[in-house]
């Protein structure tokens, strides 16, 4: 959520002062906001051709990570395998995302961006941890009082 943000706060920058530099600008090749000016930083690239350049769905990608994460964090209070089961799809999506949006990074940017890259990462880890939830849940249905969970809790109690 907060690389996100940051994201957001760099481009949203950048739109008004052409003379801002990032944090995350670190040299010509190594630049988060050349990558979020580019026509890949807003509706991942695609919206533009589907809804046009002006469309209010033609967000930063930013504002869909934030969204994103507010989503994955609800759902996760939401202790019960069909709320993980959902967690489950949209990890994965997001990971398909991260795969096209690193390919554009490589291979028509060829940039670095280390927020990026570090969105990536952190997208990645969320899908392991999803997966390890989802085979808990699956062996005990829910985080109720008689799973293993709130079982040991109660116990160091």
């Amino acid at each position: 959520m907060g690389l996100s943000y940051y994201a957001y706060v760099v481009e949203t920058t950048k739109e008004h002062d052409d003379n801002y530099v990032a944090m995350c600008d670190i040299s010509e090749h190594m630049s988060c906001s050349k990558v979020f000016m580019s026509p890949y930083g807003r509706g991942f690239g695609i919206v533009r051709h589907i809804f046009g350049v002006d469309s209010i769905l033609n967000q930063p990608n930013s504002v869909g990570g934030m969204l994103f994460y507010c989503i994955l964090i609800g759902l996760n209070f939401m202790c019960t395998l069909g709320a993980t089961k959902l967690m489950l799809v949209l990890a994965a999506v997001s990971n398909l995302v991260s795969i096209y949006l690193a390919y554009i990074l490589l291979f028509i940017l060829h940039d670095f961006c280390v927020v990026c890259v570090a969105t990536y990462g952190i997208n990645f880890v969320s899908l392991v941890l999803i997966i390890c939830k989802f085979q808990t849940l699956s062996r005990h249905k829910d985080c109720g009082p008689q799973s293993p969970v709130n079982s040991a809790s109660k116990k160091k109690a």
